[in-house]
């Protein structure tokens, strides 16, 4: 059932595997298709307490495969504006899966691979982590629902440092900015995602779920839902043409040459 996802379920713990690690498991369209399935098939299981998220080889995941489909198909703007939808929907039900998720973030941690960071429960960073939100130089917006997400974890004035002058982030600085709960050695992470699921265990199953459920209402993340304009916001993006000329620079290895003057939507 699952190409781009190695799954490993063993109790009441899943391990998922991002694997595409040709790309440093940069998300495609089937990956994402996968990841929506995955939630989807944990929202009815009840023997899955806990869920770690980690990437197969040296990295988490390097953002989306910017040649796949995953953000839109052939730059076709209404397609644009349906993935965006299908990224908001993966972020919404990830964040508000039942199970204790778990970021084990190893390596590269870029785009994409920061929205599923978050939106998981706890993040645990190897020191030698690299996060990093390149959007804006791509032509695009941090997207699918996780600016209010990453404003709640860390607060607008490091949100904008990090989108705007795209800095990145070590371990250490993660931890230091509370993108990361903790930074470990990484010959140690999965040592450490280990033992920490062993001491959440001894809490009450309903107890957990509940506080989980009380934290997320309680967080702002929410609040003023971007998610209704965000989807029309991408597409204007691509009928400008920004998306397709950071894309292009990018595979290219060049300076983008930004032509769509500002307000000129």
């Amino acid at each position: 059932m699952y190409e781009k996802l190695r799954i490993d379920s063993k109790g009441d713990l899943m391990q998922v595997r991002f694997n595409n690690p040709r790309l440093h498991n940069a998300l495609d369209g089937q990956m994402l298709d996968e990841m929506l399935a995955l939630c989807h098939q944990l929202e009815s299981d009840e023997s899955t307490r806990f869920v770690v998220f980690t990437g197969e080889g040296s990295s988490f995941m390097s953002g989306v495969d910017l040649k796949s489909d995953a953000m839109s198909v052939d730059s076709d703007p209404p397609s644009a504006r349906r993935r965006q939808r299908m990224g908001q929907d993966l972020i919404k039900r990830l964040r508000d899966l039942e199970q204790i998720t778990v970021a084990a973030v190893n390596g590269a941690c870029i785009g994409a691979g920061v929205a599923i960071a978050i939106a998981c429960d706890l993040r645990i960073a190897a020191e030698d982590s690299i996060w990093a939100l390149p959007n804006t130089s791509l032509g695009y917006f941090f997207s699918w629902a996780c600016t209010p997400l990453l404003v709640s974890v860390i607060g607008p004035a490091c949100a904008k440092d990090l989108i705007l002058t795209r800095t990145q982030l070590t371990g250490a600085e993660a931890e230091d900015m509370n993108l990361a709960n903790m930074k470990v050695s990484p010959e140690m992470l999965m040592i450490t995602v280990d033992v920490l699921v062993d001491r959440m265990r001894s809490g009450g199953p309903l107890a957990m779920r509940m506080a989980k459920k009380l934290v997320n209402a309680s967080a702002p993340a929410w609040i003023g839902d971007v998610s209704i304009s965000e989807p029309e916001l991408i597409e204007l993006l691509y009928a400008a043409g920004e998306p397709v000329e950071g894309t292009s620079a990018f595979l290219e290895k060049r300076a983008p040459r930004w032509s769509a003057k500002e307000g000129s939507l």
